[in-house]
């Protein structure tokens, strides 16, 4: 199946910022309660090793994703102190703000917009992109690991959503239902999200179409490669492929990159 590059909702700026956050916030919820990204936790430790970095700049942090389980996660791996700061083009602030205080301000954010194609270079660290490198059409996403590049920033690219036919299945036939029964379940609990969910059903309808163009969107390791052979990327390593979790049925596409030390 060939990559196709539809619109997601949540990207758009015409889109309602209350239904954006109803969408990144159920995307927050699954990430953590099945702990998706948990077989990323040894490449992530790799890298930052092999480039002496203990921070991480999020990118397109949308609700903050498994941020927080990572941190936390990679800390009890590396036995030592990670900073992470979340940004966004559409920065959740009041998630962010939560984040923080759960975090024990271990986790900080920025309030502006952040362009993840040109990141300000006062802003240094690991580089990470969770379940968002599928939003940038293969220009955009070439910008994003050139800019890493130019700067010399290391970059990791951490990707759920995978582009098989089994998957659009499944979230035609079963995206809405998972909706309903775990919207009940995210919190901070909100009475809007059970009205847009439950009264007037647009929170369903919104993440089954942005579910579905997720993975129909998602770039497979062999086209992560050709991005990374399309850019200037002298004295700059790359890896790619597929991490498999044992405790889950989920299959991680990542990319890394870090500069030759």
């Amino acid at each position: 199946m060939g990559r196709i590059h539809l619109f997601e909702l949540e990207d758009q700026s015409w889109f309602p910022s209350q239904l954006r956050s109803l969408i990144t916030d159920l995307l927050q919820y699954q990430l953590t309660a099945f702990n998706v990204y948990q077989p990323a936790i040894p490449k992530i430790q790799e890298v930052m090793q092999k480039t002496n970095c203990n921070q991480i700049i999020d990118l397109g942090s949308g609700s903050s994703g498994s941020v927080l389980q990572i941190q936390e996660m990679l800390e009890s791996e590396k036995k030592i102190s990670i900073s992470v700061t979340l940004t966004d083009k559409y920065p959740n602030i009041e998630r962010f703000e939560r984040i923080r205080e759960l975090s024990n301000n271990r986790i900080n954010y920025i309030s502006d917009p952040i362009d993840a194609t040109s990141v300000p270079p006062e802003y240094e660290g690991l580089r990470s992109l969770f379940t968002s490198f599928h939003h940038f059409p293969p220009e955009a996403a070439k910008k994003i690991l050139q800019d890493a590049v130019d700067k010399e920033a290391p970059i990791g690219i951490f990707e759920f959503t995978e582009r098989t036919i089994s998957n659009v299945i499944k979230i035609i036939l079963f995206a809405p239902l998972i909706v309903f029964l775990q919207t009940p379940f995210i919190r901070p609990f909100k009475w809007s999200r059970l009205f847009w969910t439950y009264v007037i059903p647009i929170a369903p309808l919104a993440y089954c179409w942005d579910a579905l163009v997720s993975h129909l969107r998602t770039y497979s390791p062999e086209e992560l490669q050709q991005l990374t052979s399309e850019i200037n990327s002298e004295n700059y390593n790359w890896e790619f492929g597929k991490l498999k979790s044992e405790e889950s049925s989920f299959n991680i596409t990542y990319l890394i990159g870090f500069p030759t030390m």
